[in-house]
């Protein structure tokens, strides 16, 4: 009976991780999606109230159109439609002190929502395009300036 109740919890628990697996492949194939950790910058927003000031555990995110959607949940496949816009700030990167679970090179980017409120969105630097999406003028808002030529003398 003990045998029976283990194995029957393991076929469970090997069907709701392949269950993940498929949904977390079906969100990010064919579309430029990212990795990414979410924040709020204030009240958290509407309709997304567990949403804290600390950094958020890892999820997938992808713009469509001006869209942000962010996939959260391992096993419940739950998708959050974020219209936003970036703020003028654009993209920053995380200072060391506050990327302790964001990675070495994390950059951000906030942004508003329609109903006001303010949240942050970090990914790799490597994955600044898909960061700001539809918002490109965003993405080159920290990036070093060019050399300066030399004057011929």
């Amino acid at each position: 009976m003990l045998f029976a109740l283990i194995f029957l919890i393991l076929i469970l628990l090997a069907a709701a991780l392949g269950r993940e697996r498929r949904a977390r492949l079906n969100f990010i194939d064919g579309t430029f999606a990212f990795a990414c950790r979410v924040r709020a910058c204030g009240p958290p927003p509407t309709g997304w109230r567990w949403l804290r000031r600390n950094w958020s555990r890892r999820m997938w995110a992808r713009w469509t159109g001006d869209v942000l959607m962010i996939r959260r949940g391992p096993v419940f496949d739950r998708t959050r439609r974020l219209a936003a816009e970036v703020t003028a700030t654009g993209v920053y990167v995380v200072p060391r002190a506050e990327a302790r679970r964001c990675g070495t090179q994390a950059i951000a980017v906030r942004l508003r929502l329609p109903d006001g409120a303010l949240i942050e969105v970090t990914a790799d630097r490597s994955a600044r395009a898909e960061l700001v999406g539809p918002f490109l003028a965003a993405a080159i808002s920290d990036l070093p300036r060019a050399p300066v030529p030399r004057r011929d003398v």
